[in-house]
C-alpha cells in the first residue's frame, strides 16, 4: 500500500478517538492492575456492548476489548464480559464474537446492566476490573455506578471508563428548558426525558445549568451547559467514592462542539498518568483522521508544483513535529510554574496541571522532554531519566 493509499484509508474521525483509547488503555490496566492479583486475573466489562461491529466494518468496543485481552494473554488471565439488552444488537454481537473466536470464550448477558451487575460483581470479586460504560444517552443509573461498580473494595483494583454523551444531555436539557420557560408542566416524552436524566445524574440539580438556554435550538449554550453538567457529575461521583477522575471532551472535528466526554475513574495516580498518555496517542490518530476528512471534503486544496497542479497529500508528520515542539514548551512552562508556586511536587500527582492545554495531544515522551529541557537549563534538579521519573519530586535548582 502506498503512503497515499494509507492516508486515504484513515478511519472516520468521529470514532477514532474512543477506539484509540480502547485499543491502548485496557492493555495497560491489565498489565499493571493484574500484577498483584491472585492468578493475575483481570476482567474487562462492557456494560452497553451494542452490536460488536459498526455497519461500515469498524470494530466496536467488544472487539477492541477482545483484542486488548489477546495482547496480554501470555502473562494475564483476562475474562471479557459483554452486556447487551436489545434483542437485535445481542444477536449481532453474539455472531460477531463467535466469528472472532479466541482462546477464551467471552461471557454474554442478554439483559440490562442493572439486572445482571450484582451477579457479575460476585463473579469477578477477586479480579482486577476494568469497566467500559457507553450507554445510549442517559441510560445509566447514578447509583449503579457510584455504589455498584465504584463501591467495590479498594483491592482488587477497579477502574471505570465512562462515555458521557454531551449531545444527549444538551438536547434533552435544551428541550426541557423550552417547556419550562413556556410555563407548561412536563408531560409525556418531556417528563420521561427529565426522569431519565434525574436517574442518570442523581437528582434534579442539573436543570439549573440550562437556565440561560432560551431555546432547544440554542446548540452552543446547551452544549456548554451539558459540559458543565458533565464536570459536576464527574466531581460528584469522585468525591462520593474516593476515586480520582480525569475527563476529556471529544469533538468530531476541530471546528465543531464536543459530542461526548470520556471520563476515567481510578484510585491510583498511575492510572491517571497512563490514561493521559493514551489520550495523547489517540489524539494523534484523531488529528490525522480529521486531516483526511478535510482533504476529502475539499477543505485542503491541491498545491501547484514545478510540474503543474498535482495532488499533494498533506504532510501530517511535518505538522505534528511543529506542534510537538510547542507542546514541550507548554508543558515545561507548566512544570516550572508549579514548582515555583507550589514547591516540590511529583508529576504523577499533578498530571492534568502538568499537561494543561496539551492534554489529549501530548503524551509521556513530551513530558520527559520538557523535564530534560528544564534540567539542561539548570532550572530543576530532576533529569527526567528512568521509567518512573514522574514519581520523583520536581524541585527548582
Amino acid at each position: 500500500m502506498s503512503s497515499n493509499d494509507d492516508f486515504f484509508a484513515t478511519k472516520k474521525a468521529a470514532a477514532v478517538f474512543k477506539h484509540g483509547i480502547l485499543s491502548r488503555y485496557p492493555v495497560v490496566f491489565a498489565a499493571k492492575a493484574g500484577m498483584n492479583v491472585q492468578h493475575h486475573r483481570v476482567t474487562f466489562l462492557d456494560g452497553y456492548a451494542g452490536r460488536g461491529r459498526y455497519d461500515d466494518g469498524q470494530p466496536g468496543s467488544p472487539l477492541l476489548l477482545v483484542q486488548s485481552a489477546e495482547q496480554v494473554e501470555k502473562f494475564r488471565s483476562v475474562r471479557a464480559i459483554f452486556v447487551e439488552r436489545d434483542d437485535d444488537n445481542f444477536k449481532n454481537l453474539s455472531r460477531v464474537l463467535s466469528e472472532r473466536g479466541g482462546a477464551r470464550k467471552p461471557v454474554l448477558y442478554h439483559k440490562s446492566l442493572d439486572e445482571c451487575l450484582p451477579e457479575i460483581l460476585s463473579m469477578v470479586k477477586s479480579d482486577a476490573l476494568f469497566a467500559f460504560l457507553d450507554p445510549f444517552g442517559p441510560a445509566l443509573d447514578y447509583n449503579l455506578l457510584r455504589s455498584g461498580l465504584l463501591g467495590r473494595p479498594s483491592r482488587p483494583p477497579t477502574e471505570v471508563l465512562l462515555h458521557f454523551s454531551v449531545l444527549s444531555v444538551a438536547r434533552m436539557g435544551g428541550a426541557l428548558r423550552k417547556v419550562r420557560t413556556g410555563g407548561a408542566a412536563l408531560t409525556g416524552p418531556d417528563l420521561k426525558s427529565a426522569q431519565h436524566l434525574n436517574r442518570f445524574l442523581g437528582g434534579e440539580w442539573w436543570q439549573q445549568h440550562f437556565a440561560t438556554v432560551s431555546d432547544a435550538r440554542d446548540e452552543q449554550r446547551a452544549t456548554l451547559a451539558a459540559m458543565a453538567v458533565a464536570d459536576q457529575y464527574r466531581r460528584m461521583i469522585a468525591d462520593g467514592t474516593g476515586f480520582m477522575s480525569m475527563s476529556m471532551p471529544v469533538r468530531p472535528r476541530h471546528d465543531l462542539l464536543p459530542k461526548y466526554v470520556l471520563v476515567l475513574f481510578t484510585r491510583h495516580v498511575e492510572g491517571v498518568w497512563q490514561f493521559a498518555d493514551a489520550l495523547g496517542k489517540a489524539g494523534a490518530e484523531w488529528r490525522k483522521a480529521c486531516m483526511s476528512e478535510a482533504w476529502n471534503r475539499g477543505q485542503i486544496s491541491t498545491q501547484p508544483t514545478l510540474f503543474g497542479l498535482d495532488t499533494v497529500v498533506p504532510d501530517f508528520d511535518a505538522s505534528e513535529q511543529a506542534s510537538r515542539q510547542e507542546w514541550v514548551r507548554t508543558i515545561a512552562a507548566n512544570i516550572l510554574r508549579l514548582a515555583t508556586s507550589s514547591g516540590p511536587f511529583r508529576i504523577a500527582d499533578r498530571v492534568t496541571d502538568v499537561y494543561g492545554t496539551t492534554l489529549g495531544s501530548a503524551w509521556i515522551p513530551h513530558v520527559r522532554s520538557a523535564v530534560r529541557d528544564l534540567y539542561r537549563q539548570g532550572l530543576i534538579v530532576n533529569d527526567g531519566k528512568g521509567d518512573r521519573f514522574h514519581y520523583t519530586l520536581i524541585r527548582r535548582s
